[in-house]
C-alpha cells in the first residue's frame, strides 16, 4: 500500500485490518503540521504499514505530533498507544469521548453480566448457553481509558499548519463522533458518519439511555448542505456527492423503520423477533453467526427506541423480556 496525495500537504494512508471485509482504515496525514486524522487497528502489521507509508512522504511515525480522532472505535484509535510509546503525541477528540470512556469503564467491570442480561432483555435467551462459552473473553477489568490531551467542542476551529478545520460533532454511529471540515479547500473528513457504500452501524445497548438513530439522522442533516468538492471517509473510497449520499442514508433508515413496523404488525414483539424479520444486506438472519445476530439486534433496538420516542411504538417488559408493539 502506498500513500495517495489528495492535495498539497494532504495524504491518504491505508492502514490494513486483518479478518475484516473492509480491508483497511483510512488515516489522513496533514504533513506540514505533522498531524494524523485517525490511526488504524492495534497491531504490529498496521503500525509497520503506517510507518512505512509515512516514510514515503518524508515523515516517520515517530515524527507525528498530534492525532485527531473522529471517534473511539478500535479501528480508528488502535495505534495511538503505539505512537505514544515512541514519541510525544497530543491526542485530540470530542469532549464527549472522555465521558464515554468513563461510562464504558464502569460497564467493562461487569461486561459479561451486562451482555448476558441484555441477551435476555432482547429475547435472545436461547443463545445464553452459547454466550457462556465466552465468559472469560469478556474480562476487561484492566482496560485503561485512552488519555485525551485536548478535548474538542462542536464548532471549534483547529488551525493545523496551513489548514483550518472546523470540528462538527456528529453523534450517531458513536456518541463522540466528529467530522472535520476544511471550508477553504471544500474538503470534508467524514470518519464513519458518511460512507460511500455501506451504512454506518447505528446501535444501542439496553444499559444505555440514548437515541442514537435520532442523533444520527440529525447529524446527517447537520452536514448535508456543506459546500464540498471531496469527501474523505474512514473506509471504502473517496466520493463527491455528500448531499446525495446523505439522502440515500436517510432513505435507507426510513425503509428500515417501515420494516420494523411491518414486523410488529405481523406479531413479532421482541428485539430478536423483529431483527429476524428484517432484510439484512450482509447475509440472511437465519445463517448469521451469533455475534452478527447480536450486532443486528442492537441495531434493531436503536430503531425500536427511535420509534418509541416518536410515539409510534410502545415498550413493556414481560417476564424479564422487552416487548414492543404498534401504538
Amino acid at each position: 500500500m502506498a500513500p495517495i496525495q489528495i492535495s498539497e500537504g494532504l495524504y491518504q494512508l491505508k492502514v490494513p485490518m486483518r479478518a475484516n471485509p473492509l480491508g483497511y482504515t483510512f488515516s489522513y496525514l496533514l504533513s506540514d503540521s505533522r498531524t494524523l486524522i485517525d490511526t488504524g487497528i492495534p497491531s504490529w502489521d498496521a503500525y509497520a504499514s503506517l510507518d512505512r507509508q509515512l516514510g514515503e512522504v518524508g515523515i516517520k511515525a515517530t515524527g507525528i505530533e498530534r492525532v485527531v480522532l473522529t471517534h473511539l472505535h478500535n479501528d480508528h484509535v488502535g495505534l495511538v498507544n503505539y505512537l505514544r510509546e515512541r514519541s510525544t503525541v497530543d491526542i485530540l477528540a470530542h469532549r464527549v469521548a472522555i465521558e464515554r470512556q468513563q461510562e464504558q469503564t464502569r460497564v467493562y467491570r461487569e461486561l459479561y453480566r451486562a451482555t448476558s442480561q441484555e441477551l435476555q432483555f432482547m429475547g435472545g435467551g436461547a443463545f445464553q448457553q452459547f454466550l457462556g462459552r465466552f465468559e472469560r473473553a469478556f474480562s476487561r477489568e484492566d482496560a485503561e481509558p485512552l488519555r485525551i490531551d485536548k478535548p474538542l467542542e462542536d464548532g471549534q476551529q483547529l488551525e493545523l499548519g496551513q489548514r483550518k478545520l472546523r470540528v462538527i460533532w456528529t453523534p450517531g454511529h458513536a456518541v463522540e463522533h466528529i467530522c472535520l471540515y476544511d471550508a477553504d479547500r471544500r474538503t470534508f473528513f467524514s470518519g464513519d458518519h458518511v460512507l460511500p457504500k455501506i451504512t454506518s452501524h447505528v446501535s444501542l445497548h439496553t444499559w444505555e439511555e440514548r437515541d442514537p438513530l435520532g442523533d444520527y439522522i440529525a447529524s446527517l442533516e447537520k452536514v448535508r448542505d456543506l459546500p464540498v468538492d471531496i469527501v474523505l471517509p474512514g473506509h471504502e473510497r473517496n466520493f463527491t456527492d455528500l448531499a446525495g449520499r446523505v439522502d440515500q442514508l436517510k432513505a435507507h433508515h426510513r425503509a428500515r423503520l417501515e420494516e420494523v413496523k411491518q414486523a410488529l404488525k405481523a406479531g413479532r414483539n421482541t428485539v430478536f423477533d423483529v431483527a429476524g424479520a428484517i432484510h439484512w444486506d450482509s447475509r440472511p438472519w437465519v445463517i448469521m453467526d451469533f455475534w452478527t445476530k447480536r450486532m443486528a439486534a442492537t441495531e434493531t433496538y436503536a430503531h425500536l427506541i427511535y420509534l418509541r420516542n416518536k410515539g409510534e411504538v410502545s415498550e413493556t417488559k414481560v417476564e424479564g423480556v422487552l416487548t414492543f408493539g404498534l401504538v
